[in-house]
């Protein structure tokens, strides 16, 4: 015969104790790693502290600096560079012209004119790199002086790009001609020098 078994109770008896057990436990861990958390940014909160005021004043500076930059921006704007820079030239310009030494550019043509050649005029002008372009007339017996002339130019470091622009022939014989070359004095060939 088989047992009896009353359950007067409403429902079904169930057994939940593992579950409340489980519950409990996820419980427990949740709660720790809040904590944990909670922890973690109170000390970061702490330790960074003077690195958060650092960065604040560097950000502050850097604001500063550029509205300082963008007050220089507009000032520099106000500036004239093309009239500025007309300025600069023409100034630089009259400072080569006075720093010009006749004697050195005679000396220099001496040695670089031929024989039969002899120099009627100069005219310099002077650019404010302190090159100096030269507008010359010279006088030669022969066609052959004149060539002579212009590889000695050619030749010669004080000398560069001579340009013939004119030749005639003399009525009383020999020839003439005209043209430009660009002198560079002792102390442009020298700067010239060092800087290679």
């Amino acid at each position: 015969m088989k047992p009896i078994h009353l359950n007067l109770a409403k429902r079904p008896y169930e057994d939940k104790r593992l579950f409340i057990t489980t519950v409990v436990g996820i419980s427990i861990i949740i709660a720790a790693l809040l904590f944990t958390n909670i922890d973690t940014y109170l000390r970061y909160r702490v330790q960074t502290q003077t690195t958060r005021s650092t960065i604040a004043a560097l950000d502050a500076q850097a604001e500063q600096e550029r509205r300082r930059t963008d007050t220089l921006k507009q000032q520099l704007s106000r500036i004239d560079v093309a009239s500025l820079a007309k300025q600069t030239s023409f100034i630089n310009a009259q400072l080569a012209q006075r720093a010009f030494s006749w004697s050195e550019l005679l000396d220099h043509l001496e040695a670089v004119l031929a024989d039969d050649v002899r120099v009627t005029s100069i005219a310099p002008s002077f650019m404010p790199d302190g090159r100096v372009m030269l507008n010359m007339a010279v006088e030669a017996k022969t066609p052959d002086g004149l060539v002579d002339m212009l590889q000695r130019f050619n030749r010669d470091p004080h000398f560069m790009n001579p340009f013939p622009s004119n030749e005639t022939a003399v009525p009383t014989g020999g020839y003439r001609i005209t043209l430009t070359v660009e002198y560079k004095p002792t102390s442009i060939t020298k700067t010239a020098a060092v800087q290679k």
